[in-house]
């Protein structure tokens, strides 16, 4: 037992020296309106660059759900300089990736390539952006995959119930729309109507590019000003949301005939990157070590209670289990939440905890695609870029009484789904 923690003190201590490195280097500037934020990092040979386009769900509407994604994923089949054969060709030559994300709050186009490559690359990566071609042959190929991705969706259990939580959370919020799409809005998007839709987020205030690698600030300043210098600047502002607010809990029931019942319980949380934000994410790692002590271990009601808060602009906390007895297994996590609500954890919990998220946090994000992403994401959030080096230094400053205010403050009035047949059911234990 002292070897082991002693191992551990000595990979913390490592993890220390990592943090204080996980900002330097990072620098940033504009060209043309596009904020540029630029990471050396001398120690790989991979260059990562993404360009994020910013507002996810909220620049879209019930009619338009899907198109950003869409668009995304067919604009990387051609474009007017690369047509589709040589695009692909060339990026196999090279060893480059080029790929597309989208969630609620930013999509955003990948490039991944070694430095010897990444001028060639990024002049496809750029033409992807200016010059997608939308041929209908490339078009109807992705809408299908795309419609057999969303009924996929629905056909699985776990991803169906995600999609029936957001929508019962988020009701009346721009995240209500999905960023993937429906069967009848994919249907509907012809080729002119994607490069119509294309055109439009094309301007830089509504674009943000993190490139992390080995790379010089004279070269990205020429290479961007060479692909974007005579874009639009646009007029895109930053979206602030408010915390979602529910009034009362609420169960959804959707029945389908399977093994055990699917739940979910969503409650709002503190937006990514605020002071109370690191706090609720310790709480909800308490919590759903606390579920799987007493719903598993103790009494073998499920394999799988969870808990957790997302990493969303406008947030939200979850508890989650696969259960026979519904019942039963709610009675228990409840009793969880109410005990985190009004009992203090102890300072050694608290502690273990936080090591334990650290350590997390630093191995996730140590290639250059991670540490691209996470500081897009500081960035858009609104909380900046360098927010994410003080990762560390947020989590070791959250005490007892802090986590006890926040679930207090945050964790009540969920709003459940339950997906399955369960064969009796206590609505008010659900009701909390």
């Amino acid at each position: 037992m002292k070897f082991r923690n002693l191992k551990l003190s000595i990979f913390l201590i490592v993890l220390g020296i990592t943090g204080l490195s996980f900002a330097s280097g990072t620098e940033s500037f504009t060209v043309n309106g596009l904020k540029v934020i630029l990471k050396k990092n001398t120690s790989t040979n991979i260059i990562s660059a993404n360009i994020y386009l910013k507002g996810g769900a909220a620049v879209l509407s019930p009619e338009t759900s899907g198109i950003e994604n869409f668009a995304l994923l067919v604009a990387q089949k051609g474009t007017k300089n690369y047509p589709k054969d040589i695009l692909n060709s060339l990026l196999e030559k090279m060893d480059s990736k080029i790929f597309s994300t989208v969630n609620s709050d930013y999509s955003a186009l990948h490039l991944r390539s070694v430095k010897q490559n990444f001028q060639k690359s990024w002049k496809i990566f750029a033409d992807i952006l200016l010059n997608p071609l939308f041929n209908k042959k490339d078009v109807d190929i992705q809408r299908a995959q795309q419609i057999a991705v969303i009924k996929q969706i629905v056909d699985n259990a776990d991803p169906y119930l995600r999609q029936l939580s957001t929508q019962a959370f988020y009701t009346n919020h721009p995240y209500s729309v999905s960023v993937i799409g429906t069967i009848a809005t994919i249907s509907s998007f012809t080729g002119s109507q994607l490069k119509d839709y294309m055109r439009s987020r094309i301007n830089t205030s509504s674009m943000l590019l993190v490139i992390v690698g080995n790379a010089d600030r004279t070269e990205i300043e020429k290479m961007v000003q060479d692909s974007f210098g005579n874009l639009p600047v646009g007029n895109f502002k930053a979206i602030k949301y408010t915390e979602v607010n529910h009034q009362a809990p609420s169960i959804k029931i959707v029945k389908r005939k399977l093994p055990t019942n699917y739940i979910r319980g969503s409650f709002p949380a503190p937006a990514f990157g605020t002071k109370d934000y690191y706090t609720m994410v310790i709480a909800t790692s308490i919590l759903r070590d606390r579920l799987f002590q007493e719903v598993r271990t103790k009494r073998g009601l499920s394999y799988a209670p969870a808990a957790g808060s997302a990493n969303k602009f406008s947030n939200f906390g979850f508890i989650y289990v696969t259960a026979v007895k519904p019942d039963t297994t709610i009675k228990v996590m409840h009793a969880e939440v109410e005990k985190i609500r009004s009992e203090k954890v102890s300072a050694s919990e608290l502690t273990n905890k936080v090591n334990v998220m650290i350590t997390r946090y630093y191995l996730g994000n140590e290639t250059n695609a991670s540490q691209a992403n996470i500081l897009a994401t500081f960035e858009l959030s609104g909380a900046g870029y360098a927010e994410g080096a003080k990762y560390k230094d947020n989590m070791r400053q959250v005490t007892t009484d802090e986590i006890l205010n926040v679930s207090k403050k945050y964790m009540k009035d969920f709003q459940f789904v339950l997906l399955g047949n369960p064969k009796s059911l206590g609505i008010e234990n659900f009701m909390f």
